[in-house]
């Protein structure tokens, strides 16, 4: 291959890696409700039933009545449906049906359905919300993290030593590889359980282990295990065997990840599924063969490895973009939905980290590789601090491709039942922007921006909001708004579907002695 087809190559390489996405859209979302949200019945049905766009697992599923009396519910599941149905058929007023279920990502996702048997309640019912708080999804973020960085340097790591190395560093001990392994892949199902039924971070004794194990968390879960343990293994250290052993941990880890994640429930599911294979089985390679190359140059005068890695890599490489390629094709939703999404930010982030990376890597692979190997000390040094930075860059990705977890749920399905409403309302003391987005579930999350009459900044001490619906004989459903991190005030959860007939109104109070409502309809 001649140098200027090998730039070729590589400038097609970059091209396409501003497509890479390893993610997908969204976990499962509510498409629809029997009642629906907010309806009004004569009588309780015999079943509530829940439409999903993909099939799901029921978690669990309770309901409110007027008397703030909590209730479990029976259930039954079948693909994309749940049927929910009530020990007590005689109940009356405003009901607040809550649901938590998994989607096939194996992500869990909660919601609540509100409706009304007959007159509404008289007495506001308080919304609970089922946040958690940032502890639980920074805890699985950062296991998740090191879980992937901790396989790809032993199992890609592996490979690269099996195949391309020239076997000179010490095979990791079974207990340097299982110990940590399985600590990892434990705490990662425990913080899975303990997102599926809702909790926060805390200690909840064997429950969420054994929530867990139901889905395809474990399945996951398994798979790494036995990547790790075919690496550990006594006959992985001889030269045949143990190539062939890192093959088969490469894949076991590989097959893994087509249990989890976005890529799992999209359609084609053998395209998606055969894409996120190779995609992460080249990366886990790359990623795991960086810091044996790092090694390589500080200590080895046999830079053999170098020189073999350096002329396969193009080839993994390019399949790990092609595979990009294709996941994008069959998952990223409309490019403007992308711009306006969490999904989207993230997604922009990992593009510039990947194109980075191409850069660092074509810098290695026709500036330093060359040099290095013909003996210049200053090539190799330079090649060496190149390397930290492309660890450091692959660290970067594999942690902003785990935040796709958090980008859901639902986010293009649920725009298009609807976009997110903005409304400005006033009076002569305060002024208020409320914004209310569209969650998976059917709600909207509420966020409000609290002015003083001459847009100056009013730091209030309390937001309330009420909301009703008039013409659904609806009574204030209560909320009260939290701090948002971003400034203003929020709440998730708000049980309007259509905004059409609901009223709001804001109640600010400015200090111990002030308070000021400020009203208007979501729909004007």
């Amino acid at each position: 291959m001649t140098r200027r087809l090998q730039a070729a190559l590589v400038a097609a390489i970059i091209a396409m890696g501003m497509l890479v996405p390893t993610g997908a859209l969204a976990h499962a979302a509510l498409k629809s409700s029997t009642p629906a949200a907010g309806e009004t019945l004569d009588r309780l049905p015999d079943e509530i039933e829940l439409h999903f766009n993909e099939p799901v697992r029921l978690i669990r599923a309770t309901a409110i009545d007027r008397n703030g009396t909590n209730q479990a519910l029976d259930a039954d599941t079948s693909g994309a449906d749940v049927r929910l149905r009530f020990s007590d058929p005689n109940i009356r007023g405003t009901v607040m049906v809550s649901y938590r279920v998994e989607s096939e990502d194996g992500h869990p996702v909660g919601g609540t359905l509100v409706f009304d048997i007959g007159t509404p309640s008289a007495k506001p019912l308080v919304a609970v919300g089922e946040g958690s708080g940032l502890s639980l999804p920074i805890a699985i973020w950062l296991v998740h993290t090191a879980t992937v960085l901790f396989l790809a340097f032993v199992v890609g790591g592996a490979l690269f030593d099996r195949w391309l190395g020239a076997r000179n560093s010490p095979t990791a001990s079974a207990a340097t590889v299982m110990l940590p392994g399985a600590a990892l892949l434990a705490s990662g199902l425990y913080l899975q359980g303990l997102d599926e039924q809702g909790s926060g971070l805390v200690f909840a004794g064997a429950a969420p282990l054994e929530i867990a194990v139901q889905g395809n968390a474990a399945i996951c879960a398994s798979l790494f295990f036995l990547s790790l343990l075919t690496i550990a293994l006594p006959l992985a250290r001889s030269k045949t065997t143990g190539r062939v052993l890192a093959v088969v941990a490469l894949m076991l880890a590989a097959s893994a990840f087509t249990f989890s994640g976005h890529c799992s429930a999209a359609d084609p599911r053998w395209l998606a599924r055969a894409a996120i294979f190779l995609h992460s089985a080249t990366l886990l390679f790359w990623a795991g063969s960086l810091p044996s190359l790092w090694k390589l140059g500080r200590t080895s005068p046999n830079l053999r490895p170098l020189s073999s890695f350096s002329r396969m890599i193009p080839i993994p490489f390019l399949v790990m973009i092609l595979a990009g390629i294709v996941l994008a094709i069959v998952e990223l939703p409309a490019l403007i939905q992308l711009l306006s999404s969490l999904y989207g930010r993230i997604l922009t982030v990992k593009v510039v980290l990947v194109v980075c990376l191409c850069m660092v890597a074509v810098y290695n692979r026709f500036w330093l590789t060359a040099p290095t190997l013909a003996g210049n000390p200053v090539a190799r040094e330079r090649l060496r601090r190149s390397i930290v930075f492309e660890i450091f860059l692959a660290v970067a990705i594999i942690g902003t491709a785990g935040l796709w977890r958090f980008a859901g749920p639902g986010q293009v399905e649920a725009a298009e039942v609807s976009q997110v409403l903005s409304i400005h309302l006033h009076s002569e003391k305060a002024m208020a922007q409320l914004e209310l987005g569209a969650e998976a579930s059917g709600t909207r999350k509420v966020h409000v921006a609290i002015m003083g009459p001459d847009f100056d900044a009013l730091d209030p001490r309390q937001v309330v909001l009420r909301l009703r619906n008039p013409g659904s004989a609806i009574e204030p459903i209560k909320f009260e708004l939290t701090k948002a991190p971003e400034g203003g005030w929020e709440v998730e959860g708000c049980p309007v579907r259509d905004p059409k007939g609901w009223l709001a109104d804001l109640e600010v109070l400015v200090d111990d002695f002030h308070a000021v409502h400020l009203e208007g309809g979501l729909s004007d």
